[in-house]
């Protein structure tokens, strides 16, 4: 009984160690970082993000698309567009939205949201080199020795010069004008809101706008696009009860304030605003 129990322990060691010699010897296990193919979705994601944030701040695109290939994603491409969209339906960041755009552009990728956040810069002329302009040297011209004369000269009759008449200039238009603002009951929302809409002349709604939003201690920025389910020229900002708010569209717009939210009828919700502006410029 003693002989076989000590068999079986004996055996057990010898196991252990056979296993401990072939983990730590013969198939060491990798502990290192795990390679870009091998994490999981949502990390491979995160990894895109970084890759498009750090080719935004250096600009090397060799780099950039070597880390990219360390993914093994015959479909990065796609991939990379499927994850901007997704961002877009979220209201990511704007920066972090026009760092993916670039990212998936350099991807050789084309759609309306790379028009919108990742366009391509307009080609400008190459102004042509004009030609040196000749040099005029002047000539000394000997002025004949003057003569005495008896006779007094009549000095010239001063006469006055009127001022120059001051021109008006002309007040600059602001690009975008106001259609409309009203204040209503946001049933759809928890809490107040500020919409917007932005239209172009032809009253089409236009994409990509950026607004400033500003109160007392800080400013913030929003664009148009970001909700394409509610429009492509909708955005909106979340409000606080008791500030003041004024908006005005980047690029060109009045400054609207005095925007605060109120109690509706029912007293269970808080009011917002409802603003629209048109391009007026063709």
């Amino acid at each position: 009984m003693l002989a076989s129990a000590s068999l079986l322990l004996i055996g057990l060691v010898i196991g252990l160690a056979g296993s401990l010699y072939y983990a730590w010897l013969v198939d060491p296990a990798d502990t290192q970082t795990a390679a870009p193919a091998d994490l999981r979705t949502d990390f491979k994601e995160d990894y895109i993000l970084m890759v498009s944030q750090a080719y935004a701040a250096d600009g090397d695109w060799a780099l950039a698309q070597a880390r990219l290939n360390q993914l093994e994603d015959p479909e990065l491409t796609n991939t990379v567009i499927s994850q901007l969209e997704r961002y877009l339906r979220r209201g990511e960041a704007a920066d972090v939205v026009r760092n993916l755009a670039e990212l998936a552009k350099q991807l050789g990728a084309e759609g309306r949201a790379l028009a919108l956040f990742a366009p391509t810069p307009a080609v400008s002329a190459t102004p042509t080199a004009a030609g040196t302009p000749a040099v005029v040297t002047a000539t000394p011209t000997l002025l004949p020795t003057p003569t005495a004369s008896l006779e007094p000269q009549a000095s010239a009759t001063p006469t006055n010069t009127p001022p120059p008449t001051p021109t008006a200039s002309p007040t600059a238009v602001p690009n975008y004008r106001l259609l409309s603002q009203q204040q209503l009951c946001q049933s759809y929302f928890d809490e107040p809101h500020i919409e917007v809409v932005i239209v172009d002349a032809l009253l089409q709604e236009v994409p990509g706008v950026e607004i400033e939003v500003s109160w007392e201690n800080g400013t913030d920025h929003f664009f148009t696009g970001f909700k394409p389910e509610d429009g492509p020229g909708y955005a909106d900002f979340k409000m606080e009860a008791d500030v003041s708010y004024t908006l005005t569209v980047v690029g060109g717009s009045l400054h609207i304030g005095g925007l605060r939210t109120e109690p509706c009828d029912t007293g269970t919700k808080f009011q917002g605003w409802e603003l629209s502006f048109q391009n007026t410029v063709l």
